[in-house]
């Protein structure tokens, strides 16, 4: 049985419909489901199936039309829009698949922008660590345009974990990333969970992108299946 010390995250009965004129989409059906502190999640779907969206509501970026969400016991419904914004960024972390470097600053200010956003002192040391796991140590003064695919999407990761989240949310993060490069960034967020035990909650359409992993959620036409 899980301990309650152990649940970092849940949702209860999380739905979410989108109305058009007369029309409603089901995008989510009564979604129940737990993470475990230090663990590593994949949700995983065909497009369509709802599993973007679950993120996003797991990650507070977007609302449920029913149900509820909590992170260490707290509900979100019941935090206002600076407080969701506050415990997101002491918490969160975020990578997608598009990567959403800015085009206009270097590597390295790419990567301290949750400090500056955030108004959080970030731990030097720990940067250095994060730089050099992840193999973009002579890439720091480069501009975005000047990486790879891969090496944008690592630059993203640095981002990401810069201020030790407790989760990192990921969305499709090796979707446009080929098989090399996709094992590099699945082995990174292995090593960073196991040193650090960062909770990862990942987005994917590769059933099988991490091995080992804590748990499958399988999402078809926003419910989760059991098989």
């Amino acid at each position: 049985m899980m301990r309650s010390d152990d649940v970092l995250l849940l949702c209860d009965a999380i739905s979410k419909a989108y109305e058009s004129g007369k029309t409603q989409t089901r995008v989510l059906k009564q979604v129940n489901l737990v993470f475990k502190t230090g663990s590593i999640n994949l949700i995983y779907g065909k497009s369509g199936s709802g599993k973007t969206t679950l993120l996003n509501i797991l990650a507070g970026l977007d609302k449920a039309s029913q149900g509820n969400v909590y992170y260490l016991g707290k509900r979100y419904g019941s935090m206002n829009d600076s407080e969701m914004a506050k415990l997101r960024g002491e918490n969160f972390g975020f990578v997608f698949q598009a990567y959403h470097l800015i085009p206009r600053i270097n590597i390295k200010e790419n990567i301290l922008c949750p400090s500056y956003i955030n108004g959080i002192q970030y731990d030097k040391e720990y940067y250095q660590f994060l730089i050099k796991i992840l193999g973009i140590e002579k890439l720091i003064r480069k501009m975005p345009y000047e990486l790879s695919g891969g090496e944008q999407q690592r630059v993203a990761i640095a981002r990401a974990m810069l201020l030790k989240p407790k989760i990192v949310f990921a969305d499709e993060p090796t979707g446009n990333l080929d098989s090399k490069s996709t094992k590099v960034v699945t082995e990174l967020f292995q090593k960073l969970n196991e040193k650090y035990k960062t909770t990862f909650i990942i987005v994917t359409h590769e059933e099988n992108l991490i091995e080992g992993c804590e748990q499958v959620i399988r999402l078809r036409d926003g419910e989760i299946i059991i098989e």
